[in-house]
C-alpha cells in the first residue's frame, strides 16, 4: 500500500491555479503534465509542491465527519423527499441538527 504524502485533489487543484498544465497527482505526490515543462514552471511546481498540506479541506473534513456520523447521500436524499413530496421534514431536520453540530467545530 503507498504511503499518503500528499491530497491529491487539493494539490492537483493548487497546481492548476498556478497555472501549471497539471493533469493528475497521486497519493504518492507523482505529478502528470500534459506537456513538459519549462525551467520557470518546474521552479513553480516545486514551490506549490512545496507549500502544499496534506490536510483535508474544510469541506472534505465535514463530509468525512458526515460520513461518520452515519449522515449519507441516501439518507440525505430520503430525508428530503420526505420533506418535499410527504411535508415530513423530521429526518431532514435532524440530519441538519448533525450537519450544524460538525460544521460548528470544524471551520
Amino acid at each position: 500500500m503507498a504511503t499518503i504524502v500528499v491530497n491529491p485533489g487539493k494539490l492537483h487543484q493548487e497546481l492548476l491555479n498556478a497555472g501549471l498544465p497539471a493533469t493528475s497527482v497521486s497519493s504518492d505526490g507523482r505529478v502528470d503534465y500534459s506537456r513538459e515543462l519549462t525551467q520557470s514552471e518546474q521552479t513553480e511546481a516545486a514551490a506549490v509542491i512545496a507549500a502544499h498540506s496534506s490536510a483535508l479541506t474544510t469541506e472534505e473534513a465535514r463530509i468525512e465527519a458526515y460520513l461518520n456520523s452515519g449522515i449519507s447521500i441516501q439518507s440525505m436524499i430520503f430525508a428530503l423527499w420526505n420533506k418535499i413530496m410527504n411535508s415530513d421534514a423530521t429526518a431532514a431536520d435532524r440530519i441538519q441538527a448533525i450537519m450544524t453540530a460538525i460544521n460548528a467545530t470544524i471551520n
